[in-house]
């Protein structure tokens, strides 16, 4: 066994290969800097249900997606149900449900026409306001995009583009946001992703699991 592996490291090829996993594991390990813990206190929270931004009136930063597909209602509402899991497994913090979010969503009027961020986030904030709470968690999925195939093998891999905001709804001011745009890849395609692919247990997994990926970035990003 040691005289294969001994050759096995002789290879060129084996060698680099190496190099670039523990590269990869190494760069795993860099600690993101952390956002400063929300403001919390005697502050009420409340969360949103999932939108597709569509134009730029609903955008509270960035860009519209050109020619995005239209994302299926049932999988907004999937994506609610799946927040929500996330939250309550992931964070110690409580929040008004998005049963009030939709509500309040109803008796907002729309903000002079406006076609700019500053739109969505007064009518966010209005929305807030409207449902009791301090601070507003704002869910937008963009791009939701299932894979062709299966766990163990695909033509099209899973995508997901999503953002999770979170607004100050008493002087309608964006406090932080959290940011998820993948397609999962290859191990062979990106070494340098190979924690992921290990992570995953090196399956092909569903849009649905890399969203919650993304949700859960969020929450700790967020530090909900």
């Amino acid at each position: 066994m040691n005289t294969v592996y001994a050759s096995l490291r002789s290879v060129p090829l084996f060698r680099l290969l190496l190099c670039l996993l523990l590269a990869a594991f190494a760069l795993s390990g860099c600690a993101r800097p952390a956002q400063p813990p929300l403001p919390v206190g005697d502050l009420k929270l409340g969360v949103a249900f999932f939108t597709q931004p569509l134009e730029p009136s609903d955008m509270l930063a960035g860009y519209v997606v050109e020619n995005a597909p239209r994302i299926d209602e049932k999988v907004l509402l999937e994506m609610d149900g799946l927040l929500a899991e996330v939250l309550a497994a992931e964070s110690k913090l409580s929040f008004r449900s998005r049963e009030s979010a939709l509500h309040c969503s109803k008796t907002v009027a729309g903000q002079d026409g406006r076609s700019n961020n500053q739109a969505a986030l007064r009518n966010w904030s209005s929305v807030g306001r409207c449902m009791g709470v301090d601070l507003l968690v704002v869910p937008q999925l963009f791009e939701y995009r299932d894979r062709a195939g299966s766990a163990v093998g695909v033509t099209e891999p899973a995508r997901v583009v999503l953002d999770v905001f979170v607004i100050d709804a008493r002087n309608e001011t964006l406090i932080s946001r959290s940011r998820f745009d993948e397609t999962q890849s290859a191990l062979t395609s990106n070494l340098l992703e190979a924690d992921k692919f290990f992570k995953r247990g090196g399956k092909w997994i569903s849009a649905r699991e890399l969203a919650k990926e993304g949700m859960e970035k969020a929450v700790k990003e967020l530090r909900l």
